[in-house]
């Protein structure tokens, strides 16, 4: 077992846990999860204060807390669990929506250093900004001002991989996923047309060749190289058609 884990990972299988019991409408894993939420915030939320994560073999947590890691609807569901909870989701809220950019650029700083008491200046990973986005539309905190500047983007097919915090464009490359993660938000607002608009781009990158031994990723045809990330984010947006 490695001895450091992100924080955003283990909030993912908590609430893989808890979704199962939702869907098959069973308590099979209620348990698992509250047990594990509870040890994760022994030491990754102390003082609600959400760290990236936590160095078992140094017996240290991080400083300082990527806005991406904040599963916003997962500490809702927890809240209630303790007395401490609902503090530890309003906190959590007041500090990813403290590190808005403003309407020009509707996006949200990287980080948080909890020590400092300052953002991150760094520059944006376009996957990491849309985590942000959706996890704020998850529990109906989505800005319109950053909903119409994401409909301009897959509009115009120019949703690129990387900004810095002024909006200007830092890495010209583009992204499946990021269309993906585009289309996962649509879904979660309830915006059909434009949840179909991303998908259209997200299956535009598929390889159709049936003699490739990629057929049927998410690729390159030339580079015949099909990462995970870009896949099974697709899977996760198609699952929400």
């Amino acid at each position: 077992q490695y001895p450091v884990n992100a924080t955003l990972d283990d909030l993912r299988i908590i609430k893989a846990l808890v979704v199962y019991d939702a869907i098959n409408h069973t308590n099979r894993y209620q348990k698992e999860a509250a047990t594990r939420f509870k040890a994760l915030a022994s030491h990754c939320i102390v003082g609600g204060q959400l760290v990236d994560y936590y160095d078992v073999n140094q017996d240290q947590a991080a400083k300082k807390g990527s806005l991406a890691y904040f599963d916003l609807q997962t500490l809702r569901y927890f809240e209630n669990a303790t007395d401490k909870g609902k503090d530890r989701y309003q906190k959590q809220l007041r500090v990813v929506q403290n590190g808005y950019l403003g309407d020009v650029f509707p996006l949200y700083h990287a980080s948080y250093n909890w020590q400092t008491k300052q953002y991150s200046a760094d520059n944006l990973n376009t996957s990491e900004a849309l985590e942000v986005l959706l996890h704020l539309a998850e529990v109906g905190k989505l800005k319109s001002a950053s909903k119409n500047w994401l409909v301009f983007q897959v509009n115009k097919r120019a949703l690129k991989n990387g900004y810095r915090i002024t909006g200007e464009v830092a890495n010209n490359g583009q992204s499946v996923a990021n269309y993906a993660l585009a289309a996962m938000i649509f879904a979660t607002i309830g915006d059909r047309v434009h949840y179909q608009t991303a998908m259209q781009l997200v299956w535009k990158e598929q390889i159709r060749d049936k003699q490739s031994p990629i057929f049927g990723a998410l690729s390159n045809q030339q580079a015949q190289i099909a990462y995970s990330f870009n896949n099974l984010t697709a899977l996760n947006a198609s699952y929400r058609e």
